[in-house]
């Protein structure tokens, strides 16, 4: 699972040290990689191991092949997904695109989003961050989210 926030830089060659606890969490693969796409719900990129990419491409398949929310995801994920290969010392290029997308200029946020990573520019994940939190304390005082978060404590 990918948790916690990790600030790192972009070198001149577009490299970027992708944080040690995340490659630990793609090491058990053999073929270990991080699979990103520009996300189109904002300024950032979305990625993951290769489970990460084989869950949307499943997700995608279960809709009608000719469906056009089908063929916009296959091209909006699928197309634009690269597999980004680590070097020696735990890094992986950046594609000049994907830089643009996200705004990065030296500093670079991974974000950990459960199953997934999020990658930021850290003066955009800045902005959001301040979002993420002044919306999760409005939705905290809904009283059915209060319920799933601050009810009963967890059975373990």
């Amino acid at each position: 699972m990918f948790l916690s926030t990790a600030e790192t830089g972009l070198d001149a060659k577009n490299r970027v040290s992708v944080p040690a606890d995340f490659r630990a969490q793609l090491s058990t693969d053999p073929q270990a990689a991080i699979y990103t796409f520009p996300h189109f719900h904002g300024p950032y990129l979305e990625g993951g191991g290769q489970a990460f990419i084989d869950r949307y491409a499943r997700d995608i398949r279960r809709l009608k092949r000719f469906d056009p929310m089908r063929r916009t995801m296959e091209v909006a994920v699928l197309g634009a997904t690269k597999r980004l290969d680590f070097d020696a010392n735990g890094r992986v290029t950046l594609p000049r695109d994907f830089i643009e997308h996200a705004g990065i200029d030296k500093r670079v946020m991974f974000v950990g989003c459960g199953t997934r990573f999020e990658i930021w520019s850290a003066e955009a994940h800045e902005k959001r961050m301040g979002e993420a939190r002044d919306r999760a304390a409005s939705l905290i005082d809904d009283p059915e989210m209060a319920a799933m978060f601050g009810g009963e404590e967890d059975e373990e």
